[in-house]
């Protein structure tokens, strides 16, 4: 009888460390950096760098034309509000300086954008040049907490698009007075 291990050994590890070879074993959370050998993006990098790329031109062409479809959820068409409601108006708030404002369109918006961001200079700036990548090291019970806070702040998130009633509040940017917006009655 062959064990997982003997059967893996050859298509699995050809080439590299024997699969029982235990690894260093650390607990806590650390970075390190990565060499890599393309400068491919990774689907995260992809993904912001995509995003940031369509929100540039979307945002203020949609300020500037009539013809652009709005952006909405299809829970929107059924009367309810996403986890992420607002969070264009959020990001556009924040551009244009409103970050009281921004805020109180969608907190959640406005952390995923600061991630798309750290994103793109992290690849432009360290993939990109050095053909590094800083990667966040945990164990699979950090993985999962993480994951675990992730849904939670989402949940969070939603109860306060709800609760707040911002996604029913449109923006206009060449306002420059933030309580025009912010009070639902005016």
């Amino acid at each position: 009888m062959s064990t997982a291990a003997t059967i893996e050994a050859p298509t699995a590890s050809a080439g590299r460390e024997s699969p029982q070879a235990a690894p260093e074993k650390r607990d806590g959370i650390r970075f390190k950096v990565a060499k890599l050998q393309k400068r491919v993006p990774s689907p995260w990098e992809a993904y912001s760098l995509t995003i940031l790329l369509g929100a540039a031109i979307y945002i203020p062409l949609s300020y500037m034309v009539d013809w652009l479809p709005d952006l909405k959820s299809p829970l929107r068409y059924m009367g309810g509000a996403c986890p992420l409601c607002g969070g264009t108006r959020a990001v556009t708030a924040l551009v244009t300086g409103r970050v009281l404002l921004a805020i109180k369109y969608n907190p959640l918006a406005l952390v995923i954008f600061a991630l798309f961001i750290w994103s793109m200079i992290s690849y432009l700036f360290i993939v990109v040049p050095f053909k590094r990548r800083i990667v966040l090291v945990v164990t699979k019970k950090q993985r999962r907490v993480f994951w675990l806070v992730v849904l939670m702040a989402f949940f969070a998130n939603w109860a306060y698009v709800f609760y707040a009633g911002m996604y029913k509040v449109p923006l206009d940017p060449r306002r420059s007075d933030q309580q025009a917006a912010i009070e639902p009655g005016s």
